[in-house]
Protein backbone atom coordinates (compact mmCIF):
# COMPACT_ATOMS: atom_id res chain seq x y z
CA UNK A 1 0.00 0.00 0.00
CA UNK A 2 1.38 3.42 -0.97
CA UNK A 3 2.51 5.68 1.80
CA UNK A 4 0.37 8.61 2.85
CA UNK A 5 1.97 11.66 1.16
CA UNK A 6 3.04 14.21 3.75
CA UNK A 7 1.89 17.38 1.98
CA UNK A 8 -0.30 20.32 2.91
CA UNK A 9 -3.04 18.87 0.72
CA UNK A 10 -3.22 15.76 2.89
CA UNK A 11 -3.01 17.63 6.21
CA UNK A 12 -6.46 18.13 7.71
CA UNK A 13 -6.79 21.36 9.68
CA UNK A 14 -9.00 22.37 12.57
CA UNK A 15 -8.90 24.68 15.60
CA UNK A 16 -6.34 22.44 17.33
CA UNK A 17 -3.68 22.81 14.62
CA UNK A 18 -4.66 25.88 12.56
CA UNK A 19 -1.92 28.19 13.84
CA UNK A 20 0.85 25.62 13.36
CA UNK A 21 -0.43 24.89 9.85
CA UNK A 22 -0.60 28.60 9.01
CA UNK A 23 2.94 29.29 10.19
CA UNK A 24 4.33 26.27 8.33
CA UNK A 25 2.69 27.46 5.11
CA UNK A 26 4.07 30.96 5.58
CA UNK A 27 7.55 29.53 6.07
CA UNK A 28 7.19 27.46 2.90
CA UNK A 29 6.04 30.53 0.98
CA UNK A 30 9.19 32.38 1.97
CA UNK A 31 7.50 35.04 4.08
CA UNK A 32 9.79 37.04 6.34
CA UNK A 33 8.11 36.85 9.74
CA UNK A 34 10.82 38.74 11.54
CA UNK A 35 11.59 36.06 14.10
CA UNK A 36 13.40 32.74 14.05
CA UNK A 37 12.76 30.00 14.80
CA UNK A 38 9.22 28.74 14.32
CA UNK A 39 8.80 25.82 16.70
CA UNK A 40 5.89 23.38 16.57
CA UNK A 41 5.37 21.46 19.79
CA UNK A 42 3.11 18.53 20.62
CA UNK A 43 3.39 14.93 21.84
CA UNK A 44 4.16 12.08 19.45
CA UNK A 45 1.61 11.48 16.72
CA UNK A 46 0.04 14.95 16.54
CA UNK A 47 1.21 15.85 13.01
CA UNK A 48 4.52 17.67 13.58
CA UNK A 49 6.49 15.53 11.12
CA UNK A 50 3.70 15.86 8.57
CA UNK A 51 3.87 19.66 8.74
CA UNK A 52 7.67 19.79 8.49
CA UNK A 53 7.69 17.42 5.51
CA UNK A 54 4.88 19.38 3.86
CA UNK A 55 6.79 22.63 4.39
CA UNK A 56 9.87 21.24 2.63
CA UNK A 57 7.79 19.83 -0.24
CA UNK A 58 5.92 23.11 -0.72
CA UNK A 59 9.06 25.26 -0.54
CA UNK A 60 10.81 23.14 -3.15
CA UNK A 61 7.76 23.30 -5.41
CA UNK A 62 7.43 27.09 -5.13
CA UNK A 63 11.15 27.92 -5.21
CA UNK A 64 13.15 25.16 -6.93
CA UNK A 65 16.21 27.42 -6.97
CA UNK A 66 16.26 27.74 -3.17
CA UNK A 67 17.66 25.16 -0.78
CA UNK A 68 15.51 23.55 1.89
CA UNK A 69 17.27 21.21 4.34
CA UNK A 70 15.22 18.73 6.35
CA UNK A 71 16.74 16.66 9.16
CA UNK A 72 15.31 14.13 11.54
CA UNK A 73 17.01 14.33 14.94
CA UNK A 74 18.83 11.08 14.18
CA UNK A 75 20.12 12.26 10.80
CA UNK A 76 21.23 15.60 12.21
CA UNK A 77 23.18 13.95 15.02
CA UNK A 78 24.70 11.39 12.64
CA UNK A 79 25.84 14.18 10.31
CA UNK A 80 27.28 16.14 13.20
CA UNK A 81 29.21 13.16 14.59
CA UNK A 82 30.56 12.25 11.15
CA UNK A 83 31.83 15.78 10.52
CA UNK A 84 33.27 15.91 14.03
CA UNK A 85 35.23 12.69 13.47
CA UNK A 86 36.49 14.00 10.13
CA UNK A 87 37.41 17.40 11.65
CA UNK A 88 35.07 19.10 9.17
CA UNK A 89 32.50 20.70 11.45
CA UNK A 90 32.93 24.11 9.75
CA UNK A 91 31.70 22.49 6.52
CA UNK A 92 28.58 21.17 8.24
CA UNK A 93 27.98 24.53 9.88
CA UNK A 94 28.39 26.32 6.55
CA UNK A 95 25.91 23.94 4.93
CA UNK A 96 23.31 24.70 7.60
CA UNK A 97 23.73 28.46 7.39
CA UNK A 98 23.60 28.42 3.59
CA UNK A 99 20.11 26.91 3.57
CA UNK A 100 17.17 29.16 2.75
CA UNK A 101 14.97 26.97 4.91
CA UNK A 102 16.21 24.69 7.69
CA UNK A 103 13.89 22.12 9.25
CA UNK A 104 14.81 19.88 12.20
CA UNK A 105 12.29 17.33 13.46
CA UNK A 106 12.38 16.43 17.18
CA UNK A 107 14.92 19.15 17.94
CA UNK A 108 14.62 18.39 21.67
CA UNK A 109 16.58 15.17 21.05
CA UNK A 110 19.36 17.11 19.35
CA UNK A 111 19.32 19.75 22.08
CA UNK A 112 19.61 17.11 24.81
CA UNK A 113 22.80 15.77 23.21
CA UNK A 114 24.19 19.31 23.04
CA UNK A 115 24.53 19.30 26.86
CA UNK A 116 27.53 17.01 26.48
CA UNK A 117 28.77 18.37 23.12
CA UNK A 118 29.86 22.03 23.40
CA UNK A 119 30.46 22.26 19.64
CA UNK A 120 26.92 21.06 18.96
CA UNK A 121 25.50 23.51 21.48
CA UNK A 122 27.25 26.50 19.93
CA UNK A 123 26.27 25.37 16.43
CA UNK A 124 22.60 25.08 17.39
CA UNK A 125 22.57 28.42 19.17
CA UNK A 126 24.13 30.22 16.21
CA UNK A 127 21.97 28.55 13.58
CA UNK A 128 18.75 29.09 15.54
CA UNK A 129 19.50 32.66 16.58
CA UNK A 130 21.29 34.02 13.50
CA UNK A 131 21.39 31.33 10.87
CA UNK A 132 19.52 30.92 7.61
CA UNK A 133 16.47 32.94 6.57
CA UNK A 134 13.91 30.61 8.11
CA UNK A 135 14.23 27.88 10.72
CA UNK A 136 11.31 25.54 11.42
CA UNK A 137 11.65 23.05 14.28
CA UNK A 138 9.48 20.50 16.04
CA UNK A 139 9.62 19.41 19.67
CA UNK A 140 7.63 17.16 21.98
CA UNK A 141 7.32 20.04 24.48
CA UNK A 142 7.27 23.81 24.33
CA UNK A 143 10.70 25.43 24.76
CA UNK A 144 10.15 26.74 28.29
CA UNK A 145 9.52 23.15 29.47
CA UNK A 146 12.77 21.79 28.01
CA UNK A 147 14.49 22.10 31.38
CA UNK A 148 17.11 19.46 30.60
CA UNK A 149 18.80 21.50 27.85
CA UNK A 150 21.17 24.46 28.13
CA UNK A 151 19.37 27.58 29.35
CA UNK A 152 20.80 29.75 26.56
CA UNK A 153 19.51 27.41 23.86
CA UNK A 154 16.15 27.14 25.62
CA UNK A 155 15.94 30.94 25.61
CA UNK A 156 16.68 31.14 21.88
CA UNK A 157 14.08 28.49 21.09
CA UNK A 158 11.49 30.29 23.20
CA UNK A 159 12.23 33.63 21.53
CA UNK A 160 10.72 32.57 18.21
CA UNK A 161 7.16 31.82 17.14
CA UNK A 162 5.91 28.98 19.36
CA UNK A 163 3.01 26.98 17.93
CA UNK A 164 1.34 24.32 20.04
CA UNK A 165 -0.72 21.56 18.46
CA UNK A 166 -3.58 20.46 20.70
CA UNK A 167 -5.35 17.08 20.68
CA UNK A 168 -7.68 16.84 17.68
CA UNK A 169 -11.39 17.03 18.58
CA UNK A 170 -13.74 14.25 17.46
CA UNK A 171 -14.92 16.08 14.34
CA UNK A 172 -11.34 16.64 13.16
CA UNK A 173 -10.40 13.01 13.81
CA UNK A 174 -13.34 11.87 11.67
CA UNK A 175 -12.33 14.31 8.94
CA UNK A 176 -8.77 12.96 9.02
CA UNK A 177 -10.08 9.43 8.50
CA UNK A 178 -12.28 10.55 5.61
CA UNK A 179 -9.34 12.31 3.97
CA UNK A 180 -7.18 9.22 4.48
CA UNK A 181 -9.70 7.08 2.60
CA UNK A 182 -9.71 9.57 -0.29
CA UNK A 183 -5.91 9.56 -0.41
CA UNK A 184 -5.81 5.77 -0.49
CA UNK A 185 -8.31 5.73 -3.34
CA UNK A 186 -6.31 8.31 -5.29
CA UNK A 187 -3.23 6.13 -4.94
CA UNK A 188 -4.95 3.18 -6.58
CA UNK A 189 -5.75 1.16 -3.49
CA UNK A 190 -8.56 -1.37 -3.80
CA UNK A 191 -11.78 0.56 -3.13
CA UNK A 192 -13.45 0.00 0.23
CA UNK A 193 -16.47 1.52 1.90
CA UNK A 194 -16.24 2.42 5.57
CA UNK A 195 -19.38 3.89 7.09
CA UNK A 196 -19.46 7.11 9.09
CA UNK A 197 -20.57 5.01 12.07
CA UNK A 198 -17.34 2.97 11.92
CA UNK A 199 -15.24 6.12 11.41
CA UNK A 200 -16.83 7.68 14.48
CA UNK A 201 -16.14 4.49 16.44
CA UNK A 202 -12.43 4.74 15.50
CA UNK A 203 -12.30 8.45 16.30
CA UNK A 204 -13.85 7.86 19.72
CA UNK A 205 -11.43 5.05 20.60
CA UNK A 206 -8.14 6.49 19.28
CA UNK A 207 -7.93 9.95 20.79
CA UNK A 208 -4.27 10.59 21.60
CA UNK A 209 -2.32 9.98 18.40
CA UNK A 210 -3.26 10.65 14.79
CA UNK A 211 -0.71 8.03 13.76
CA UNK A 212 -2.45 5.39 15.87
CA UNK A 213 -5.81 6.52 14.48
CA UNK A 214 -4.66 6.20 10.87
CA UNK A 215 -2.93 2.91 11.64
CA UNK A 216 -6.21 1.50 12.95
CA UNK A 217 -7.98 2.56 9.75
CA UNK A 218 -5.27 0.98 7.58
CA UNK A 219 -5.65 -2.27 9.52
CA UNK A 220 -9.39 -2.31 8.83
CA UNK A 221 -8.91 -1.44 5.16
CA UNK A 222 -6.48 -4.34 4.78
CA UNK A 223 -8.93 -6.72 6.50
CA UNK A 224 -11.96 -5.82 4.35
CA UNK A 225 -10.30 -5.17 0.98
CA UNK A 226 -12.22 -6.93 -1.80
CA UNK A 227 -15.30 -7.81 0.18
CA UNK A 228 -18.74 -6.41 -0.61
CA UNK A 229 -20.45 -6.79 2.77
CA UNK A 230 -20.47 -3.57 4.80
CA UNK A 231 -18.20 -3.47 7.84
CA UNK A 232 -20.04 -3.26 11.16
CA UNK A 233 -18.83 -1.56 14.32
CA UNK A 234 -18.80 -4.94 16.07
CA UNK A 235 -16.48 -6.36 13.39
CA UNK A 236 -14.23 -3.32 13.58
CA UNK A 237 -13.98 -3.76 17.33
CA UNK A 238 -13.08 -7.43 16.92
CA UNK A 239 -10.47 -6.74 14.21
CA UNK A 240 -8.87 -4.03 16.34
CA UNK A 241 -9.08 -5.74 19.72
CA UNK A 242 -5.32 -5.63 20.29
CA UNK A 243 -4.96 -2.06 18.97
CA UNK A 244 -7.78 -0.85 21.19
CA UNK A 245 -6.26 -2.50 24.24
CA UNK A 246 -2.95 -0.74 23.65
CA UNK A 247 -4.64 2.58 22.96
CA UNK A 248 -6.83 2.48 26.04
CA UNK A 249 -4.00 1.51 28.36
CA UNK A 250 -2.10 4.65 29.31
CA UNK A 251 1.18 4.35 31.19
CA UNK A 252 0.93 6.52 34.29
CA UNK A 253 3.56 7.66 36.77
CA UNK A 254 1.66 5.76 39.45
CA UNK A 255 1.95 2.54 37.43
CA UNK A 256 5.67 3.14 36.89
CA UNK A 257 6.19 3.62 40.63
CA UNK A 258 4.38 0.36 41.41
CA UNK A 259 6.43 -1.61 38.86
CA UNK A 260 9.72 -0.14 40.13
CA UNK A 261 8.79 -0.80 43.76
CA UNK A 262 7.88 -4.41 43.01
CA UNK A 263 11.20 -4.89 41.21
CA UNK A 264 13.30 -3.38 44.01
CA UNK A 265 11.08 -4.70 46.82
CA UNK A 266 10.15 -1.29 48.15
CA UNK A 267 6.92 0.39 49.19
CA UNK A 268 5.49 3.04 46.90
CA UNK A 269 5.57 5.45 49.84
CA UNK A 270 9.37 5.13 49.83
CA UNK A 271 9.64 6.73 46.38
CA UNK A 272 7.73 9.83 47.41
CA UNK A 273 9.33 10.07 50.84
CA UNK A 274 12.29 12.25 51.86
CA UNK A 275 14.51 9.19 52.40
CA UNK A 276 17.90 9.61 50.70
CA UNK A 277 19.45 6.22 51.41
CA UNK A 278 20.89 4.68 48.25
CA UNK A 279 18.52 1.72 48.49
CA UNK A 280 15.65 4.18 47.94
CA UNK A 281 17.33 7.04 46.05
CA UNK A 282 18.52 4.93 43.11
CA UNK A 283 15.14 3.24 42.45
CA UNK A 284 13.53 6.70 42.74
CA UNK A 285 15.90 8.01 40.06
CA UNK A 286 15.17 4.98 37.91
CA UNK A 287 11.42 5.59 38.22
CA UNK A 288 11.86 9.26 37.29
CA UNK A 289 14.00 8.28 34.28
CA UNK A 290 11.36 5.79 33.09
CA UNK A 291 8.60 8.39 33.55
CA UNK A 292 10.59 10.75 31.34
CA UNK A 293 11.01 8.06 28.65
CA UNK A 294 7.48 6.64 28.39
CA UNK A 295 5.11 9.45 29.37
CA UNK A 296 4.51 12.94 28.01
CA UNK A 297 4.58 14.45 31.51
CA UNK A 298 6.75 17.52 31.94
CA UNK A 299 9.61 17.46 34.44
CA UNK A 300 7.70 19.61 36.98
CA UNK A 301 4.70 17.29 36.66
CA UNK A 302 6.86 14.21 37.25
CA UNK A 303 8.46 15.89 40.25
CA UNK A 304 5.07 16.63 41.78
CA UNK A 305 4.24 12.92 41.61
CA UNK A 306 7.40 12.10 43.56
CA UNK A 307 6.52 13.89 46.75
CA UNK A 308 6.42 17.43 45.36
CA UNK A 309 10.02 17.53 44.13
CA UNK A 310 10.99 20.26 41.68
CA UNK A 311 12.04 19.82 38.08
CA UNK A 312 15.77 20.16 38.84
CA UNK A 313 15.62 17.02 40.98
CA UNK A 314 13.99 15.10 38.14
CA UNK A 315 16.50 16.49 35.65
CA UNK A 316 19.38 15.39 37.90
CA UNK A 317 17.86 11.90 38.17
CA UNK A 318 17.44 11.60 34.40
CA UNK A 319 21.01 12.71 33.73
CA UNK A 320 22.36 10.47 36.50
CA UNK A 321 20.68 7.36 35.12
CA UNK A 322 21.69 8.26 31.55
CA UNK A 323 25.30 8.44 32.70
CA UNK A 324 25.25 5.30 34.83
CA UNK A 325 23.52 3.02 32.34
CA UNK A 326 26.42 3.40 29.92
CA UNK A 327 28.87 1.89 32.41
CA UNK A 328 26.71 -0.25 34.71
CA UNK A 329 25.59 -3.45 32.96
CA UNK A 330 23.41 -4.45 35.92
CA UNK A 331 21.52 -1.17 35.89
CA UNK A 332 21.12 -1.41 32.12
CA UNK A 333 19.53 -4.86 32.49
CA UNK A 334 17.22 -3.50 35.21
CA UNK A 335 16.09 -0.69 32.92
CA UNK A 336 15.36 -3.07 30.05
CA UNK A 337 13.32 -5.35 32.30
CA UNK A 338 11.42 -2.45 33.87
CA UNK A 339 10.61 -0.85 30.52
CA UNK A 340 9.18 -4.15 29.28
CA UNK A 341 7.07 -4.52 32.44
CA UNK A 342 5.83 -0.93 32.29
CA UNK A 343 4.80 -1.26 28.65
CA UNK A 344 3.40 -4.79 28.95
Amino acid sequence: MAQHPLTFDTFVTGPSNEFAHQMAKRAAAGENMGQNPIILHAPYGFGKTHLLSATKEEAERLFPERRALYFTAERFLTGFEQHRREASLPTFYKELRAADLLLIDDVHRVALKSVERPELLEMLITVVSDGCERVLLSSEREPRELFEIDSRLRSYLASGVVCGIDPAPLSLRVAILERKLLVLASQGAEPVTVSLEVLRFLAERFTDSIRELEGALLTLVARIAGREVALTVEEAQAFLRQHIGLSERRVTVDHIQKVVCEHYQLKQADLISERRARVVARPRQVAMWIAKQVTTRSLPDIGRRFGGRDHTTVLHAVRRIEGLKEEDAGLNRDLEVLLRKVRA
